[in-house]
């Protein structure tokens, strides 16, 4: 699944929000100990939806094959490193 991004205030993740990144170098999720997923994107500076993407913002991307999408809050962005900068996002509980 290509990820999605929302405004920060999103409660509906039906729609294609502020636009489907589809210019997403690397998606991963991961789940920590406690269960909590957290979400790490790396997408490059010239992308399409680079200028709305900022902290707070919402990115619903597919944690697995079999789970259900999920919803992460943006908390961090890189500096750019060779045109690319890392999302870091938590799970965002609705």
């Amino acid at each position: 699944m290509i990820p999605v991004l929302y405004p920060p205030n999103t409660t509906d993740f039906s729609s294609f929000g502020l636009g489907v990144l589809t210019d997403t170098i690397s998606c991963e999720v991961t789940e920590e100990r406690n269960g909590v997923f957290e979400c790490l994107l790396k997408y490059p500076v010239r992308g399409q939806h680079y200028g709305l993407i900022t902290k707070e913002c919402i990115i619903k991307a597919k944690p697995n094959d079999t789970a259900a999408d999920q919803a992460f809050r943006i908390y961090r962005i890189t500096k750019p490193l060779n045109g690319i900068v890392t999302i870091y996002g938590q799970q965002h509980t609705t």
